[in-house]
């Protein structure tokens, strides 16, 4: 139901002025893991931890990997780390609020501060898709976070933005908008299951689907009541981004791709609540960037690297806000 599918990409190659080290870092009781990208400066440098997407994530994610190197580049440490529960981190995001995720991001960020190599006052948060509902909350909440990047981050809430995603689906595997509107049902019977415990409803809905030509959308739903994944929307079905938003005073680069309005994110309802909620609260230190033609990964298909207008962005960003 959230689950992205996993974007491949051509990593940039080694940095030759970039070392890297596996480290860990304490997030409450648990061990979190990650890979340092530590560019070699004479000066203190600018720092980031990047928060991953949605379902299993670790550095090994060649898109996260893409982003740390681009931002490695432009002269930021970056932390690209190992999700909890995924790579060499403990504990398990299933387990796990989006509360509980930006305290895995403020524990990078402490972590980050303790680097003689890195600016302490200068640290900021690298939200991937999902990531960017997290990002949010952890610059809202401290202002040890200097800045903030989201790349195709959803600014609605976690409900409308699963129904997005499922109609999107629900198209791409060519059914038609009466077996469409049969997906978005089944979908908020799920999460009516999730809220409330009402499980005879959804079974008997996706026991139905299956006899239809929308089993190839349906049978990705659980089919079990004590499947993990009910644990999961059960902490975070409620969430919403814009009331951290309209807190986050941090200088912010909001990136999304136009064609991703077809397939992840409502992107011009995300556009609009963001420029909203930035004119009410006043914030004049963010820039919206929607990138004609990008997808969500923000890929350039022809070449299968990151799109030219997406790392000119990050690089503008680096050395506008971050860098100064």
């Amino acid at each position: 139901m959230w689950i992205e599918g996993l974007v491949l990409i051509a990593l940039s190659g080694a940095l030759s002025d970039v070392s890297r080290e596996s480290v860990d870092y304490a997030s409450g009781d648990l061990r979190l893991a990650a890979e340092l990208l530590l560019p070699n400066s004479e000066e203190l440098l600018p720092a980031a931890v990047i928060l991953q997407g949605s379902g299993d994530s670790d550095r090994s994610n060649s898109w996260a990997a893409g982003i740390a190197e681009e931002l490695a580049a432009s002269g930021v440490a970056v932390l690209l780390t190992d999700k909890r529960g995924c790579g060499l981190s403990e504990g398990d995001w299933r387990n796990a609020g989006f509360d509980d995720l930006a305290l895995d991001a403020l524990a990078g960020v402490e972590f980050l501060m303790t680097l003689p190599e890195v600016d302490p006052d200068r640290i900021g948060v690298v939200g991937l898709s999902q990531g960017g509902w997290v990002a949010p909350i952890a610059a809202a909440r401290s202002s040890e976070v200097a800045f903030v990047i989201v790349v195709s981050g959803a600014a609605v809430g976690f409900a409308e933005q699963v129904s997005v995603e499922m109609a999107n689906t629900a198209r791409q595997a060519g059914l038609d908008e009466d077996e469409v509107a049969e997906i978005l049902s089944l979908n908020r019977l799920a999460g009516r299951y999730a809220m409330t415990g009402r499980w005879g409803e959804y079974s008997e809905a996706r026991e139905r689907a299956m006899g239809t030509r929308t089993q190839r959308v349906a049978a990705g739903f659980p089919g079990s009541g004590d499947h993990p994944r009910w644990n999961f929307i059960r902490k975070v079905g409620a969430y919403d981004p814009m009331p951290f938003w309209v807190l986050v005073d941090q200088p912010a680069l909001i990136v999304y791709g136009e064609e991703d309005e077809k397939d992840n994110v409502p992107v011009r309802e995300s556009v609009r609540r963001l420029e909203h909620a930035f004119q009410v609260s006043n914030k004049g230190n963010a820039r919206i960037l929607v990138i004609p033609g990008g997808d969500h990964g923000l890929i350039d298909q022809t070449r299968g690297q990151l799109m030219e207008e997406f790392t000119e962005a990050l690089r503008s960003f680096v050395e506008a806000v971050v860098r100064s």
